[in-house]
């Protein structure tokens, strides 16, 4: 008895030391991979295109996607610098590890209003892809920056573009709120790209009060235009989206033969 005893002790420790082994080394390659992200902020890295960086730090990049939540905090502290690739890899990484404990930091990174567009997309996107997690926080933050009257589009397009009944109705409060209210959100609200993505969620039933603010006095004809077209997707959804792939392709052939 005690001899099975001891060997069951014996075999729980070597358990842990094997567990502890294992962390150690995760973390270690966590720290080996974060020093790689940030040594591609460099002269020599910013003057290459995209792609060409993106495939060389490819296998870096899904090393720490396997990693998972375990290169969140690291990764978190790339976020303190925008226009670095460390930075736009770190966001990049979020998309696919959906880990919800990123959400304040993607958060509190596109409330800064920085000019590096392409982190700010990468990190709406990040909201999106980690989906119902970053709903309440989005709307406790959209909501206190309407009430300074504040517009952040990134923000807004995050928390629209989950969706689901909870980002739905937000959406549905506040555009009714615009109709009943208009005077409160004069001079900084953007109604047509707020309701934008009524499309993307899906909802018929958005289009009775779209429809309402396209009659409002105050819309300008921008907004009346894109409205439109937002009520026609939701309408007509294939038939919108062959109009806009036949523009798409009259674009294209417009290009080439001007570079004739």
């Amino acid at each position: 008895m005690c001899f099975s005893l001891r060997n069951k002790s014996l075999s729980n420790v070597n358990q842990f030391t094997s567990l502890r082994g294992t962390v150690q080394k995760q973390v270690e390659m966590s720290r080996h991979q974060i020093d790689f992200l940030k040594s591609l902020d460099t002269e020599e890295f910013y003057n290459k295109n995209e792609d060409e960086v993106r495939r060389y730090a490819q296998s870096t990049v899904q090393e720490l996607v396997q990693l998972g939540n375990q290169a969140t905090q690291e990764l978190i502290e790339l976020l303190q610098t925008e226009f670095t690739w460390s930075c736009f890899f770190a966001l990049t990484i979020f998309r696919e590890t959906k880990d919800p404990q990123a959400v304040p930091a993607l958060i509190t990174f596109l409330k800064r209003e920085s000019d590096d567009s392409m982190a700010n997309e990468e990190a709406m996107f990040a909201l999106q892809d980690i989906g119902d997690p970053s709903i309440n926080p989005l709307i406790e933050d959209i909501e206190e920056a309407f009430d300074n009257k504040k517009y952040n589009s990134y923000l807004v397009d995050a928390l629209t573009g989950i969706i689901g009944p909870d980002s739905y109705d937000f959406m549905v409060k506040i555009t009714k709120d615009y109709i009943g209210k208009p005077w409160r959100y004069k001079g900084w609200f953007r109604v047509e790209d707020f309701t934008y993505n009524f499309v993307k969620q899906g909802r018929t039933d958005a289009i009775s009060f779209l429809r309402q603010v396209l009659d409002m006095k105050s819309i300008t004809g921008s907004e009346k235009h894109e409205l439109e077209d937002t009520i026609r997707a939701l309408e007509d959804p294939d038939g919108y989206e062959k109009d806009m792939e036949e523009t798409e392709k009259e674009l294209s052939n417009a290009t080439q033969n001007a570079d004739v």
